[in-house]
């Protein structure tokens, strides 16, 4: 724990400790054997923009402005030095200077230290982490140092190149497999399918997926309960899954003394960049954003909203504030308007797709009652395939692909009895065929996530 030495000196760990410096160049100094997520004070430009105020950090009761960050490399050591917080200066990044701060920072160098020792086996870890589901996949990435995307396109490849190579090589090593060979090598090409779909995603829709078989074996473990690691959605880096659970996340907001408002969330504000006003009820608001925080895992984005002109007589009333969801409704509107122009010539398609993605398209067209006639369609075309499969397609007695397709058919029908149901209860209707179905590389799934992810990944970046 962090210790007080006396009333003018901090110190957390060795190496690591702040301490009140009067009379110095400083008057207070903070010491780290790394860099801390502190920012610096940036000088204004005149008549453009005023003096940018560095990191406030606490030391007790007293707060302090992060003037300058000096780097010791013979020593291993970072010197913050700072000064008493400006009187009549609005406050804005306060950060407590204690263990949890040093805590943070230490994990990020152990980060960057595990990434270093990874980076000479990249050639071997990409094709391997490829392989893994797609949230799996993006976590390990950001781990290990590596592109997601990357080890999806060469994951991809590689698992395409095997699968076409197992013919040539039964046919080389006996001339015997060498019809079996060639009268399979349709089959082993139809194998390769998936693994070149991944690549092709990755490669032209920046898309990240897993290899079908350790999907599928990763998820029938998960549905076991065998799930070693429950996966922290607000925690770096920005998965599909952690985008749309963060998406739902009101902002925080908090009030300033000189009436401007604070937004903070776990998501990039990208409409929000200062050059367009926000306009809620009249008002107008004025965007200024802020240096984003690394926090515990967490990068933190803040916007701070500043009134300008109302509508209403000055003075009247207190501007009306835009709602903690402003930003979310802004991207589920640009959604929901990709997914009504899916639905125009794809509607029946949309029906298969899993709840959660239904809700996105068709909530706010009436919900369920929007997409029932697609579902009874869908459904009878499910039964029609599964009465043709069990009627028409028999087979000779000891036919091996007989029991596979009378398998299926029952599966169709009982899939398409129970869509049917939950039509009529007035639910959504997912199919199984959704697991077959790459619903994520359609832009309304597509688009807002990968500006989102991208950004991100360039904040990390800096």
């Amino acid at each position: 724990m962090a210790s007080q030495e006396g009333l003018d000196r901090w110190r957390v760990a060795d190496g690591e400790e702040a301490r009140l410096t009067p009379g110095a160049s400083a008057d207070a100094e903070v010491w780290s054997r790394g860099f801390l997520p502190f920012r610096v004070r940036a000088p204004g430009s005149y008549r453009l923009r005023a003096d940018f105020p560095g990191t406030a950090v606490v030391l007790g009761a007293l707060t302090f402005e992060v003037l300058s960050e000096t780097e010791l490399p013979e020593d291993g050591l970072v010197v913050y030095r700072m000064r008493p917080w400006p009187a009549g200066e609005v406050v804005r990044d306060r950060v407590v200077y204690g263990e949890a701060l040093v805590r943070s920072a230490q994990a990020e160098r152990e980060l960057a230290l595990g990434r270093a020792r990874a980076r000479p086996f990249r050639f071997l870890l990409y094709p391997i982490v490829g392989l893994l589901p797609e949230e799996d996949q993006v976590r390990l990435s950001e781990r290990l140092g590596l592109y997601a995307v990357t080890a999806t396109l060469v994951s991809g490849l590689l698992e395409a190149f095997l699968i076409l190579l197992v013919p040539v090589l039964l046919a080389r090593r006996d001339p015997a497999f060498a019809i079996l060979a060639v009268t399979g090598a349709a089959g082993f090409a139809l194998l390769a399918l998936p693994a070149l779909g991944r690549a092709f995603a990755a490669y032209f829709l920046r898309e990240t997926g897993g290899s079908a078989p350790v999907v599928l074996v990763l998820e029938t473990l998960r549905a076991l309960g065998l799930r070693l690691v429950h996966a922290d959605r607000t925690l770096v880096p920005l998965t599909r899954a952690a985008f749309w659970e963060r998406l739902a996340r009101p902002d925080v907001v908090t009030q300033d003394g000189d009436g401007s408002l604070v937004y903070r969330g776990l998501l990039p504000h990208l409409g929000w960049d200062g050059t367009h006003p926000i306009e809620r009820g009249g008002d107008y608001w004025q965007v200024v954003p802020e240096p984003a925080a690394f926090d515990r895992g967490r990068l933190l984005h803040t916007y701070r909203l500043v009134p300008m002109a109302s509508a209403a007589d000055a003075g009247s009333r207190p501007p009306e504030a835009p709602p903690a969801l402003a930003y979310a409704n802004e991207v589920l509107a640009q959604v929901r308007s990709e997914w009504d122009q899916w639905n125009e010539g794809f509607l029946w398609m949309t029906s298969l797709f899993r709840a959660s993605l239904q809700e996105r398209a068709f909530d706010h067209r009436g919900g369920p009652a929007a997409v029932r006639r697609a579902t009874f369609s869908t459904c009878s075309a499910e039964a029609l395939v599964a009465v043709y499969l069990l009627v028409f397609l028999p087979g000779p007695p000891g036919d091996p692909i007989g029991p596979v397709l009378g398998v299926a058919a029952v599966v169709l029908l009982a899939d398409a009895a129970w869509r049917v149901r939950s039509a009529l209860a007035g639910r959504y209707a997912p199919s199984l065929l959704r697991w077959v179905l790459p619903s994520h590389l359609l832009r309304p799934e597509r688009i807002a996530y990968q500006a989102h992810r991208d950004a991100e990944r360039r904040l990390l970046a800096r």
